[in-house]
């Protein structure tokens, strides 16, 4: 591992933060691999998920995002360094409010953590795995009248 193999995982996990936050579907997409995954394991009211492949990582960024504007707050991830390969740990907290109308909001809250494999693929890095391990995550709705 170098300084600079560390710092362009650093600069990858900034760029999948600012992309979904920004509803940036594509570049969200493109941190991964070709064939990457994405996984959320369940917690409270989320059921699990599993996508593969860029163009249905790209469907569900822009999905979530028509509906919700967020924020991500990751740390620094813990890195681990085998060749071509990476493993990272890094804990999160996730806000987003969708407006349903003018008297209706719903805010979804989660907090938890990553577990990611990093694949070196043709001199860049890049998220082959990836999974949101949520140890809360709840929904409220709130109605002004």
């Amino acid at each position: 591992m170098s300084p600079a193999d560390y710092t362009e995982i650093l600069n990858l996990e900034g760029l999948y933060a600012r992309c979904w936050d920004q509803n940036d579907a594509e570049g969200w997409a493109g941190v991964f691999a070709e064939d990457g995954i994405f996984e959320i394991a369940p917690a409270g009211d989320r059921a699990p998920l599993r996508l593969q492949g860029r163009a249905a990582l790209a469907r569900f960024c822009a999905d979530f995002n028509a509906v919700h504007q967020g924020v991500h707050l990751p740390s620094i991830p813990w890195l681990r360094f085998e060749n071509d390969r990476a493993f990272g740990h890094l804990n999160f907290h996730f806000v987003a409010i969708a407006r349903h109308s003018p008297t209706h909001t719903v805010k979804r809250l989660a907090t938890g953590h990553y577990e990611v494999t990093y694949h070196r693929v043709d001199g860049r890095w890049l998220m082959a795995h990836r999974i949101e391990k949520p140890f809360q995550s709840a929904r409220s709705e709130s109605f002004d009248y």
